[in-house]
């Protein structure tokens, strides 16, 4: 077999192929080096305005927050990232303002904290928990958390309505058996913060679809019977 007539019919296309493998391994990996986060953030931006967002039914008439916020009051780490982070990125800026409900800020004085509670989680379209662990590792539930995830998870069965967002503040959160659930029935409703600066605009975007569309739609479909 004559190798000239191989390397005339094979040759052209090797060196094409071979070029565009070597290019392609080298550009991807400096993008991704360079601007990373920057064509992630896009790619959510122009997904989120592929799906677009939604307002639950009946939210105009019933609900008088967008979101009713629940986290350890006494805890100044969280304390500090809600009033400092979650607010200033939700309440001032963004194309739209949403309406949060804080239990220091807004809850009625002089009302039972039960009283205060039932009528945050029931005004509120969406209930968004801030979950951190604590300094031994284990996480921090306090009695406001537990009873509002009680509460929520009654409006799920009684009105069919999910309104369970999970924030995690730590990277090494525990493993609990209902995050782990909750990641496969609902993976876009637990979100982590991002130790990353350049990260963050990307979770604040996540978040703003979170409040806007409704969970059921983001069930996992091979789970999803078995709930609802």
């Amino acid at each position: 077999m004559d190798q000239r007539s191989c390397q005339d019919i094979y040759g052209g296309l090797a060196f094409l192929v071979c070029s565009f493998l070597a290019v392609t391994f080298t550009v991807l990996p400096l993008l991704k080096h360079l601007y990373g986060w920057g064509l992630w953030y896009c790619l959510q931006v122009l997904w989120a305005g592929h799906k677009g967002y939604s307002q639950l039914a009946g939210s105009n008439s019933r609900y008088q927050y967008d979101a009713f916020v629940v986290f350890d009051t006494r805890n100044k780490a969280v304390s500090d990232w809600v009033y400092n982070a979650l607010t200033v990125n939700l309440e001032n800026s963004g194309h739209r303002n949403f309406c949060l409900c804080l239990e220091e800020r807004d809850w009625i004085p002089g009302l039972s904290c039960i009283d205060n509670l039932h009528n945050a989680v029931n005004s509120s379209v969406k209930t968004v928990f801030v979950l951190s662990s604590g300094a031994t590792g284990g996480e921090t539930v306090n009695g406001v958390i537990r009873q509002a995830f009680f509460m929520v998870q009654q409006r799920l069965l009684d009105e069919k309505v999910d309104a369970a967002i999970l924030v995690l503040l730590d990277e090494m959160f525990p493993k609990l058996k209902y995050l782990q659930l909750r990641k496969r029935l609902c993976k876009d409703s637990v979100l982590s913060w991002p130790r990353n600066p350049r990260a963050q605009p990307l979770f604040w975007n996540r978040m703003r679809m979170a409040l806007s569309s409704d969970n059921l739609k983001f069930y996992d479909n091979n789970m999803s019977e078995s709930f609802i």
